[in-house]
């Protein structure tokens, strides 16, 4: 048989798992999206000035260092929250 008290327990545990993990989920899609939209930016600018790879590589650079940047910054204040809540 089924002992509902273990499955309440498990499904305690899993979402307490996902709250703990959940505010980290979206750093990585948070990455990419910051990449992809400075290369679109910069192929626009290539395209509308006609300097074929200037624009493309100086935005590509300026949104990897933004995106890592940004996901530095973030985990920092994620770790120093949670440090402040165990106390």
């Amino acid at each position: 048989m089924i002992d509902p008290q273990k499955v309440k327990n498990d499904q305690r545990k899993f979402i307490e798992g996902y709250a703990k993990a959940g505010p980290y989920l979206g750093l990585g899609a948070q990455m990419a999206a910051t990449v992809i939209l400075m290369v679109f930016l910069g192929k626009f600018l290539d395209d509308h000035f006609g300097s074929t790879p200037a624009f493309i590589l100086i935005f590509s650079l300026l949104g990897s260092f933004a995106a890592i940047y940004n996901f530095i910054r973030q985990v920092l204040r994620l770790s120093e929250k949670k440090k402040n809540e165990t106390k």
